[in-house]
């Protein structure tokens, strides 16, 4: 089954930034390294859309067209 990417290039960036900081990354491929950063960056962009539902839950009609407009501007792909 496909996963659908959700994160955006920020993301890939951070993702590759936390990855680098651990130790045992000289040990791996360039391989293995991008497709661990791509699923850092994919568990930042979850966590960013969970955030997102929880807030459109809780925030009264005026609250959550702001809140699309800072969908938009993230331009993450859900």
């Amino acid at each position: 089954m496909p996963i659908k990417s959700l994160f955006i290039e920020r993301d890939l960036v951070r993702g590759r930034r936390i990855l680098n900081s651990w130790a045992f990354v000289k040990r791996l491929s360039s391989d293995e390294a991008d497709i661990i950063a791509r699923m850092i960056a994919q568990g930042i962009a979850e966590g960013r859309r969970s955030g997102f539902e929880l807030a459109e839950a809780e925030l009264p009609t005026v609250g959550k067209k702001r809140l699309g407009e800072m969908k938009d501007r993230l331009g993450a792909k859900s």
